[in-house]
This record gives C-alpha cells, structure tokens and sequence, in this order.
C-alpha cells in the first residue's frame, strides 16, 4: 500500500563509498575495544534524481559486531542518553498576550546499563545483519540496524551531508519532548511502513553527544498503529519532492520508493490471555495491553491514553522496572501510543522476558506463568 507523506501525517496526527563504511565501522570497534566492556528515540519540469539509489553493502563480520555493539548501547543503554528529574519548561504556544506561553512539566526518566551479551542472547538473532544506504540528494541515509516485533521497533541510522544536515533536525530539549523532526527545508520524507500498511509511529533521539553539523547518528523508537500480521514485513518509504516541504502543494508530484529493511524475522511475543480479566503481550522491546479487558473502563475511555496510570514490570530476582507512573510523574519508555483500545509502550532498556514475574497495569497484575 502506498501512502504519500500527507497520508501518514493524517494517520499519526502528525555515492556512498563501500571503503567508507568499512573504515567507519572499524574505527567503531577500535572505540569499542578501548572502552573494554562496558555494560551500560508539487509539480516540477525537472525529474526527481534518477541518480538517487540503494546500496546494500556487505562487510566484514568484524564490522557488523562493531554496528551490533553501537546498536545495544544506542537503544537500551545508558552511554548517550542521560537521566532527568521532573522538569519544566516554558512552551510558546503561537497566541499573543497572557496565552503565548504555557509552562508544562515533563517527567523523569531513568536510563539504564544494558548488559550486551543478554541483548545478544535477547534480540541478536533479529536483529538485521547489514545496513542499508540510500543517497537522497544531497544527503546520504544510513540504516545501520534494525529490529522489529508485532507492536513496535527500534531502528539505529545517521543522517549526513556535506556542508551540514538541513533535512531533520533534534537536540537536547527535543530529546526531552516531541523527537527529532523533518524541517520545512527538507525535500523529501521517511518513515517504516509494512507491505499491508501497518504505519509506523516514533519519536527519534539525537545522539548530542556524538552528533556533528554533518552528520547525525538518530534512534527511532517505533510503534506500529496497527498489529503486525505473520509474514508482514517492515519496509523503508522514502518520499522525494521537486521542492522543499514549505513549498508543497495539494498538486505536487512527488515520488514514493519502498525499500525492504531487513530479511530478519520478527522478535517473538509471549502474550497473558486472561479473557475478560485482561488481556496483554511483551517482548524484550514493546508491550501492548488491551485497556478495554480487566481494567473497569469504558471502550470509550480504554481507547483514550489518559486512562493508563502505570505500568511495573516485577522480575523473580525483585528487582521492578517502573515503565511509568503518572501519579510520581514517571516515564521511563522511549514512545507510547494509544491504538483503539490497546496502549502501547516501546521500552527504555532491555528487558529480560525470562525473568519476569509479574506485569501490573494501572494494579492488574498479570502473572507470568
């Protein structure tokens, strides 16, 4: 199904050189090798570029463990992302006089160590084993790792172009609130979408500390609106204008190409089926939880995110991992969304599905058996 930037915007509400890369990704290991182990989201005459194309590259192994590590601590660790206490900012809200701003509170977050070798053993076999590379432009797309389930992904790319990114954008207090952004400057669009239309939803993390003018390395933390189907496979949509996004129009011509992500097969879902008492499914990434079983609300009120007080996964060892709390103001998940009547979270850290417990949301408790 093929669906123009306009479209997915209404559904969410909102020549590379092989000998490059390599050299990218070795000196990433040698990085990697002196930290030790470490265990730490409109019509146009000319033609869009017939010069804009995908490479899939292939490397050495040595490389691709090098891309693996940097995916583990980019997505669950806490090498890159810093935790934060309840803090408030001031928001221009566009309107003059008493209403031109609003202050907001944002809550804490707490990021954590990720133990590589239980990733590994986690979502390794999953996650997908080459990058795909698409020069766009003046910018150059990197997808450097990619791993999915039926509720949610997380994908780790960089973004560059000499002389300095125009086309996205992000930094610290993005970081805290909506995610990194495509600007009014850019011409063209990205997102994942799966071959039966399932859309994916995100918000991006920019890597600050790594980050230059030229280049971005970005984690996007996905949630699909709709369950992924057996044999549905997520794929990469990328949109390309004759004009910068300020200057589209209804009119426009645009050019829309997919291209396929990964050869990988989703991380499996355990599920706690307890009929009308609940009903909900994890993975060491992504959860989703159907509000309209157990929960003595309304489908009105289950399909309306505001209902979802806290979420607290319980492992056998005791130890407890608060995904959020909104009464002590905690969120601690990379991205949440609410789909029909189901909410969904994507995780901030890994989690070890064999070692849990318990799962309690909003005081449910769903036992694991």
């Amino acid at each position: 199904m093929k669906k123009t930037e306009k479209e997915i915007r209404e559904i969410l509400n909102q020549d590379i050189q092989i000998s490059d890369v390599v050299e990218t990704r070795i000196q990433e290991t040698y990085r990697q090798l002196e930290r030790g182990t470490s265990r730490r989201r409109t019509g146009s005459a000319r033609k869009i570029a017939a010069a804009i194309a995908v490479v899939f590259l292939a490397v050495p192994g040595v490389v691709y463990a090098s891309s693996r590590t940097e995916f583990f601590q980019a997505m669950f660790g806490n090498d890159t992302r810093e935790s934060n206490d309840v803090l408030e900012r001031e928001i221009d809200t566009g309107k003059k006089g008493k209403d031109a701003k609003v202050t907001v509170t944002l809550p804490s977050r707490e990021y954590v160590p990720v133990d590589e070798a239980q990733a590994e053993k986690a979502v390794g076999d999953y996650v997908s084993d080459e990058p795909v590379v698409k020069k766009i432009g003046s910018h150059t797309l990197c997808i450097d790792s990619f791993v999915y389930d039926k509720n949610g992904a997380m994908m780790y790319f960089t973004l560059e172009r000499e002389g300095g990114v125009t086309a996205f954008a992000g930094d610290t207090e993005t970081n805290l609130t909506k995610g990194a952004y495509f600007t009014d400057d850019s011409d063209f669009y990205f997102n994942c979408e799966t071959k039966n239309g399932a859309v994916a939803c995100e918000n991006t993390y920019i890597d600050t500390k790594k980050s230059t003018k030229e280049k971005l390395y970005c984690y996007s933390y996905i949630l699909w609106n709709q369950p992924l189907e057996d044999g549905d496979a997520p794929e990469l949509m990328v949109e390309t204008y004759p004009c910068t996004r300020k200057e589209l129009k209804e009119t426009t011509k645009t050019e829309t190409e997919r291209i396929k992500l990964t050869d990988k097969d989703p991380v499996p879902v355990k599920k706690i089926d307890m009929g009308e008492k609940g009903y909900l499914e994890y993975s060491p990434i992504a959860l989703s939880v159907d509000m309209a079983k157990g929960m003595g609300l309304s489908r009105e009120e289950a399909a309306d995110p505001y209902y979802l007080e806290s979420i607290e996964i319980s492992y056998r060892d005791k130890e407890s991992y608060v995904v959020c709390d909104k009464e002590k103001n905690t969120e601690n998940s990379s991205y949440q969304l609410g789909s029909g009547t189901y909410y969904k979270t994507v995780f901030n850290r890994l989690v070890d599905v064999d070692g849990i417990e318990m799962i309690k949301v909003n005081g449910v408790e769903f036992a694991v058996k």
